[in-house]
């Protein structure tokens, strides 16, 4: 897979949760899809129907923290055979020009279908899924809550 597929996949992804366009987010994964946060417990995505839910999830949380860009940074892309590409990236989430959360890394496996290649699992920090849920806060968040000196008592 050359690095131009994925970052087109990539702003396929941004296009569909910035757009709230399901349809585009549906076409680039093959179901079921593994979803595994680092040190924290995986999970499966079966259906379209529970597809639609963690886009929905997901989307609402980017929307309510005005992020206008997504732009994943290709770390490295290993081919696992002819068929399967492993592409970890490092995701920088911005809210116009400023980043919300402090870059990190997502590694996303791909399986080449007839009608192009397609998302079948997706490691993620833990944070970045509790963020995705609307379970942390994002930086501007962060430093409000020091200033105005709640900090400490966020979890």
């Amino acid at each position: 897979m050359p690095e131009l597929a994925f970052a087109a996949i990539g702003d396929l992804l941004t296009q569909a949760l910035i757009g709230g366009d399901f349809s585009i987010y549906s076409r680039l994964f093959d179901l079921p899809v593994n979803m595994k946060p680092r040190f924290d417990l995986s999970y499966v995505i079966e259906t379209e129907a529970a597809l639609r839910v963690d886009f929905e999830l997901f989307r609402r949380n980017l929307h309510g923290h005005g992020v206008t860009d997504i732009f994943r940074q290709i770390v490295d892309i290993t081919t696992l055979d002819p068929q399967h590409v492993k592409v970890r990236v490092l995701s920088h989430i911005m809210a116009r020009a400023q980043r919300i959360v402090d870059p990190f890394e997502v590694a996303f496996w791909l399986s080449e279908q007839p009608d192009g290649w397609r998302i079948y699992e997706v490691e993620s920090v833990g944070g970045d899924v509790n963020w995705t849920l609307g379970r942390t806060e994002t930086k501007a968040e962060k430093s409000d809550s020091t200033v105005k000196g709640e900090g400490d008592a966020k979890a």
